[in-house]
């Protein structure tokens, strides 16, 4: 009887969360990756006009835009309940979290709240995910 209420209690365990969750998840992802993808723009506009060094700014930018792809097939992998998704959106929180920190801690007050915001709330919903996402090799 014990191991009939715990194959059950783990089928339940393993149920998928629905659409309705990925699909903000994967929403929140393109958001943080459009928000990169628009920093990225301002640095490489910084450089043109002088703004920001061009050794910097293009670093920067190149960066930027390296991590908002990786945001972005997160979010992919996210919808077709892959596993790179969560682990890179949940390494990505981590990061992001440290980044807002430290906006708060520069006095970009509204940046580092926002950040902080997202990287909560997806980190939240990430882990949320990860009992419900197939292993690879495992049962379907």
């Amino acid at each position: 009887m014990p191991s009939e209420s715990r194959s059950s209690a783990r089928a339940v365990d393993a149920e998928d969360p629905g659409p309705r969750s990925r699909t903000p998840v994967a929403a929140l992802l393109s958001v943080e990756a459009l928000l990169l993808a628009a920093t990225a723009t301002y640095c490489f506009i910084g450089v043109s006009g002088g703004i920001l060094d061009a050794r910097f700014g293009i670093g920067l930018g190149m960066f930027l835009l390296l991590f908002a792809l990786g945001l972005g097939v997160a979010a992919r992998s996210i919808l077709a309940k892959g596993r790179f998704g969560l682990g890179f959106g949940i390494t990505w929180q981590l990061f992001q979290g440290l980044i807002g920190a430290s906006l708060l801690r520069g006095g970009l007050y509204w940046q580092g709240a926002l950040a902080l915001l997202l990287a909560t709330v997806l980190f939240v919903l990430l882990t949320r995910l990860v009992r419900s996402t197939p292993l690879p090799g495992g049962e379907a």
